[in-house]
């Protein structure tokens, strides 16, 4: 365990202020008398997801990692070995945690296909899209300074290359992993939108099919309640009872009208022609493949 004050003077300011920085991004800075390389990964923290920065300092024949929970510096006793396990125990957390949030993903994506959505639907999306975007952006850094601190040490010869190459190779699955379930949630949200065009045109169509029943109605007890010589059943001792048979009929008339049209559209589409029936399609496909097999 080594003191800043012992440190910190051997140091340039600059990078002094960097490894204080907690927000700094993954980044990889080379100078004559030492190395600073900043690997920047994430933790859950109480309602957000936090970035973690950690400064790592390489000398010539020195190596330490910057601890910001008791403001000291860590001993690398093993050199390039201890700061690959420190990556790499960081990088086994954030597995862990990238693999919740694909369940998280799953989970979303299974309550809408099958339209069990949660009122907080599109918070839950923001959430999810948010954090595995940074995630993204997260990995996709350290990736980029992971690379510049091998090609720097890759010509030591005590220098861990395949050590190296797997913790790229995790960072850049793991950011794979981020990227697929972004674009999955913009999948969703896609679908999210369709299924709720959907709920909207069919308000639309039942506005539409009783004002295209009332309409007529309204017409006719318009009509019968003109004030003129002459009207029909005016002088009719059954004139009213007789309107409201003529209104009844029509309005069960044009109820029964629009169901017949849709039930009569879906069966010649769906039973007489059966192209539009998916696991129709499916097991005569299905069939055909294996009668040819047998052939």
């Amino acid at each position: 365990m080594a003191e800043k004050s012992e440190i910190f003077p051997r140091i340039d300011p600059l990078h002094q202020q960097d490894i204080d920085n907690k927000e700094h991004t993954s980044i990889f800075f080379k100078t004559f008398r030492y190395s600073l390389l900043v690997a920047r990964f994430f933790r859950l923290g109480d309602e957000e997801l936090v970035g973690v920065s950690t400064p790592f300092l390489i000398f010539d024949d020195e190596m330490y990692q910057y601890d910001r929970e008791h403001d000291s510096f860590i001993e690398m006793k093993e050199g390039f070995h201890s700061i690959h396990a420190s990556i790499e125990q960081v990088l086994h957390q954030n597995e862990e945690l990238i693999e919740r949030y694909v369940e998280e993903v799953d989970r979303l994506e299974d309550s809408l296909y099958t339209r069990k959505l949660s009122p907080i639907f599109l918070d839950v999306w923001f959430d999810l899209k948010k954090d595995l975007t940074r995630m993204d952006r997260l990995f996709e850094r350290t990736e980029e300074a992971m690379r510049a601190y091998m090609q720097h040490y890759v010509e030591r010869e005590n220098f861990p290359m395949d050590e190296c190459l797997n913790i790229i190779e995790h960072i850049r699955r793991y950011q794979r992993m981020a990227g697929l379930n972004t674009i999955k949630l913009d999948t969703l949200y896609n679908y999210y939108n369709s299924l709720k065009n959907d709920k909207i045109n069919n308000n639309i169509y039942t506005l539409t099919i009783l004002s295209g029943i009332f309409l007529p109605l309204n017409l006719i007890v318009g009509f019968f309640g003109m004030n003129t010589e002459g009207l029909f059943f005016s002088g009719n001792a059954e004139g009213t009872m007789n309107v409201i048979w003529i209104l009844g009929m029509l309005f069960f008339l044009l109820l029964a009208i629009f169901p017949l049209v849709r039930l009569i559209e879906h069966y010649i589409l769906s039973k007489i022609l059966g192209r539009f029936n998916l696991y129709h399609n499916l097991v005569d496909n299905i069939k055909k493949f294996s009668l040819f097999n047998k052939e």
